[in-house]
């Protein structure tokens, strides 16, 4: 009985001391909050203390935005997307815009010209597809086609899948000569390829063009042989190979009654043209002392070459593969 008598006063006085404890603790608890705000008025304009920003930042939050003001939580996508579009062509009160981005320049067209007489459809449209197969930039052909054979080609390549004819366009044009006779015209050389002479006058709105003889295969892009207009300097017209590498085998050297150029002779089959270049150049002749633009001076060429020595010789060989 002592020993429970002691356990209870023990108890007892334990928990008497507990509630004196807690009671002191909030008793000198009590004056900080007025001993903070005695400080502040004595500080009088100092900055604000950390729990004043606290509830100034909370109560900012905890508001409704105004009129015209959108938080960016409540931010709509269609609002978002008119910031955007405004932010990349610049604000409304004038101030200049900012460029959207470079813009990009159109791809380079290359022109190819051909010219078909007779029964050469089909080696004309091989021709075409190997340049078509490889070549990696757009191409427009320049085709003169005899009348027969001018709704043949139409036909034919109106035919082709789109993704083809999506890669390319094409003219037909009919075999003309401004100057001379035309039926001499053609039969000189081979048959329609005084054509070609015409090109610069027919072609007004062509700056550059590659023309070729209706055999010629491509077995490689356009795109290589396009790329030396490049290395053109400023004086350069035209571009050939020559027609042989071994001067004594070669068809001019052996046939030709008429001055070639060099020892060999150029090949004509494969040419590169800068129109715009053959149209403003003068060019000297030897029937006329006067400087001729290209289109005057086709007429005495015509009459110099028209001499009987000059027609129905054999052409050169026709194989051509740039």
């Amino acid at each position: 009985m002592r020993i429970h008598g002691k356990v209870a006063v023990i108890a007892v006085c334990f928990g008497l001391f507990l509630l004196l404890y807690f009671w002191g603790g909030n008793g000198a608890e009590d004056p900080l909050p007025k001993q903070v705000a005695g400080e502040k008025k004595e500080v009088g304009n100092s900055s604000p203390s950390p729990s004043v920003i606290g509830r100034d930042v909370a109560a900012k939050f905890s508001k409704k935005p105004s009129a015209g003001v959108v938080s960016r939580t409540e931010e709509t996508p269609k609002r978002r997307k008119e910031a955007k579009a405004s932010g990349r062509g610049g604000d409304v009160k004038g101030n200049a815009a900012r460029p959207a981005g470079r813009r990009r320049r159109p791809a380079e067209v290359m022109h190819l010209a051909v010219v078909a007489c007779g029964d050469r459809l089909e080696e004309t449209l091989t021709m075409i597809k190997s340049a078509l197969l490889f070549s990696l930039k757009r191409i427009t052909f320049h085709i003169f086609a005899e009348d027969p054979l001018a709704p043949q080609f139409r036909e034919r390549l109106d035919q082709w899948p789109r993704f083809i004819s999506a890669r390319f366009q094409y003219t037909i044009y009919p075999i003309t000569f401004s100057v001379g006779n035309a039926e001499e015209w053609k039969k000189l050389f081979k048959p329609c390829a005084a054509q070609r002479l015409f090109l610069p006058v027919i072609l007004r709105d062509v700056d550059s063009l590659l023309y070729v003889d209706t055999d010629v295969l491509f077995l490689r892009p356009m795109d290589d042989i396009w790329s030396l207009f490049r290395s053109f300097n400023a004086t350069q017209l035209a571009a050939m190979a020559p027609e042989h590498e071994v001067p004594k085998i070669g068809w001019y050297s052996r046939f030709a009654r008429h001055p070639f150029y060099g020892v060999t002779g150029v090949n004509s089959g494969v040419m590169l043209m800068n129109l715009t270049r053959i149209r403003s150049a003068a060019f000297k002749n030897s029937m006329i002392p006067a400087r001729l633009s290209w289109e005057d001076l086709l007429h005495p060429l015509y009459q110099k070459v028209q001499e009987p020595h000059h027609l129905g010789r054999p052409g050169p060989p026709q194989h051509h593969i740039p």
